[in-house]
């Protein structure tokens, strides 16, 4: 459980658990992250997206949520749920008891904030592959094809699954840091090898620069010391002189 879950308290002996309440709340939560995400997203929604969009975020927050805390109250279950998906219900609360404006619940839905610290997709357990994914079709260009209810056992499998994939997601996310370092190297090594390609040229130029610099010694040298005579058309050095040898 991550630290933005409060404590869980045993129930009485059932079938249904606190466990398995948690597990299920968390499983919503991260249905809820990835739907989020696909709406960011989407370019330009308009209304017949908006309205069909919300329609299928209250059948997440029935099939997944809602029947799940009735339950636990029911059964006097002391259960908890992430901030996130507390927030979210607010939210589908408020529309289906104030104010049913599928626009605002839309916005509203968009608006709400992540915890800040992380990286959502770890931190909510996104996964690659979900059940009743309507957030990847053109759900906007159909009915709806949900199933009007989902029982315990048909919610239970789904989220088993989702945790079964947790391995493999981290498996993925490695796959991908891996080659990301590979790439990094191999322009590192673009780089050093374009750096030893200028190496001597560059040697070429500071052993010129030091040659001319001991010339240039030289010559202050012996025109300090008279060595060196001044034209009739006056001192060859006239902002430089006397020469200071350092």
């Amino acid at each position: 459980m991550t630290d933005q879950t409060r404590a869980l308290y045993k129930s009485v002996a059932s079938s249904f658990s606190v466990w398995d309440a948690a597990h299920i709340f968390e499983y919503a939560t991260s249905r809820f992250t990835t739907i989020h995400l696909t709406q960011l997203a989407e370019p330009n929604p308009k209304g017949s997206y908006q309205y069909s969009f919300v329609q299928h975020l209250i059948w997440e927050a029935e099939c997944f949520v809602i029947h799940f805390i009735s339950k636990c109250t029911a059964m006097n279950i002391n259960s908890s749920m992430p901030v996130y998906l507390s927030n979210v219900l607010l939210h589908i609360t408020d529309f289906q008891m104030e104010d049913r404006n599928h626009q605002t619940l839309f916005v509203r839905f968009q608006d709400c904030l992540h915890n800040k610290d992380g990286d959502v997709v770890v931190q909510y357990q996104v996964v690659l592959r979900y059940r009743y994914c309507w957030w990847g079709t053109a759900f906007h260009f159909m009915p709806m094809q949900m199933p009007l209810r989902l029982s315990v056992a048909e919610v239970n499998e789904p989220t088993a699954d989702h945790f079964k994939q947790q391995p493999a997601l981290v498996a993925w996310l490695g796959l991908d840091l891996r080659q990301m370092l590979v790439a990094k190297l191999k322009a590192m090594g673009v780089a050093v090898d374009a750096m030893n390609c200028l190496e001597q040229p560059l040697d070429k130029v500071y052993d010129t620069m030091a040659a001319s610099q001991v010339a240039v010694d030289v010559l202050a040298e012996d025109y300090n010391n008279g060595w060196i005579r001044t034209s009739t058309h006056g001192d060859p050095f006239p902002e430089l002189h006397p020469f200071l040898c350092k």
